[in-house]
């Protein structure tokens, strides 16, 4: 038997977005991207003519929802209802079953899986379809492996809707723990799971599956790229996969080199230049984080007091009235001063001394070809690096020298700067 599910997780509905100007003009985009996600996830689902969705909790931002969120979810999950579409939802930390005032009513094809593991039929014409399983948090803190309570009770596909850390990923919170080897104990065909907001899928026993869709829409600078859900077709107890973007805004992480960079109209034609191939994509608007970084002459103009400040600035409106519009999260400055070796030559003391030589031998192949054989440190490393394969070493080279020499200077300088 074939039919098809929409898999989402981690809606977020009425996120704050925190870091943006509150005088920003695409505050309002920003604002009602999380909305717009979910109806993107809606309209997927009723394109694609799925059988049911299944949504793998945190559908709110704040476990005290807001009213808008609730009624945006009453309006979407209603157009399913209208197409004869299910929905299967748990909720999370962030929704906990405790935050539901219960003022606000769902459609009858809505089924919330409460705080004790329960099982639901999915039915086609009267036949039975597969099988949805899941569990809810209560409160916003569960320590226990729910997927523990799952097991399988019939041969039809099963699905275990959950929301938890598989495998202790980082930067989530550790609620309802488990383990690649935990769900693939529990017999089930695919764990449509949520918490975690990165895409990914471990393969389990038997051909199952575990997947995390990540979040439909990013929500701030460390949730970078496309966002979305995942369409499952299911055929024979077998699924293929899809992921589908559905997000609004997109995020960016821009890193600009200042190498080779003389001047602040070249910087701006450069950071154009990274938003241009980065933020093409016909959405309602992008952001970004850009990082100026490595050596380069503009380091001592960006050190000025306010310099930054001021290119951001400047930065931010050029790219808040591009179509589609960037917002500009921040400038960083991670670049360095460039190094003048000449400078550094002139100095003399150990610096100079060490570009001075490195200079001589490349300018004496002899004398190199001495150094390189009879130094007792030099051979033994030489050895080494011709033992795993590295063969262009086998002869010492003049510009393999004077780099190295140069690369011990930096080091030394950025050794000097911090």
């Amino acid at each position: 038997m074939r039919f098809k599910f929409v898999h989402a997780a981690d809606l977020h509905l009425d996120t704050p977005f925190r870091g943006i100007p509150a005088d920003s003009s695409l505050l309002s985009t920003f604002q009602q991207a999380t909305f717009r996600a979910f109806a993107r996830v809606v309209d997927l689902c009723l394109r694609e003519r799925v059988t049911f969705l299944v949504l793998a909790g945190d559908l709110f931002d704040a476990k005290d929802r807001s009213v808008r969120a609730r009624l945006a979810l009453r309006r979407e999950l209603d157009r399913l209802h209208v197409a004869g579409i299910q929905t299967f939802i748990v909720h999370g930390n962030h929704d906990p079953l405790s935050g539901d005032t219960g003022a606000l009513g769902l459609p009858g094809s809505v089924k919330v899986f409460g705080a004790d593991w329960e099982e639901a039929e999915v039915r086609r014409e009267g036949r039975l379809l597969c099988r949805v399983q899941g569990i809810s948090y209560p409160e916003v803190e569960v320590r226990e492996n729910l997927s523990a309570r799952f097991r399988r009770t019939a041969p039809d596909f099963t699905v275990g809707l959950l929301h938890a850390n598989l495998g202790g990923v980082e930067g989530h919170a550790d609620y309802a723990p488990c383990t690649v080897e935990d769900l693939g104990a529990r017999g089930l065909d695919y764990w449509a799971l949520g918490h975690v907001h990165t895409r990914a899928e471990y393969p389990l026993a038997s051909g199952a599956v575990a997947v995390y869709p990540g979040n439909p829409q990013g929500r701030h600078v460390n949730e970078p790229g496309e966002r979305g859900c995942v369409l499952v077709e299911v055929e024979e107890g077998r699924t293929r996969r899809r992921f589908v973007p559905v997000d609004r805004v997109r995020w960016h992480r821009l890193e600009v080199p200042l190498v080779g960079l003389g001047s602040l109209d070249g910087l701006v034609a450069a950071v154009t230049e990274q938003v241009d191939a980065s933020c093409a994509q016909e959405l309602d608007g992008h952001a970004v984080r850009l990082t100026l970084t490595e050596r380069g002459p503009l380091h001592r103009e960006l050190s000025r007091p306010e310099a930054l400040q001021q290119l951001e600035t400047d930065l931010r409106e050029q790219l808040s009235r591009r179509h589609p519009p960037v917002l500009l999260e921040s400038v960083r400055d991670a670049s360095r001063p460039e190094l003048d070796l000449q400078t550094v030559r002139l100095a003399g003391g150990f610096t100079g001394t060490l570009l001075a030589e490195a200079d001589a031998l490349a300018a004496d192949p002899e004398a190199l070809e001495t150094v390189w054989t009879e130094d007792a440190e030099l051979r033994s490393l030489r050895q080494r690096l011709l033992r795993l394969g590295v063969d262009a070493l086998e002869k010492p080279r003049p510009e393999w020298v004077e780099q190295a020499g140069l690369r011990v200077v930096e080091q030394l300088h950025e050794e000097d700067e911090t």
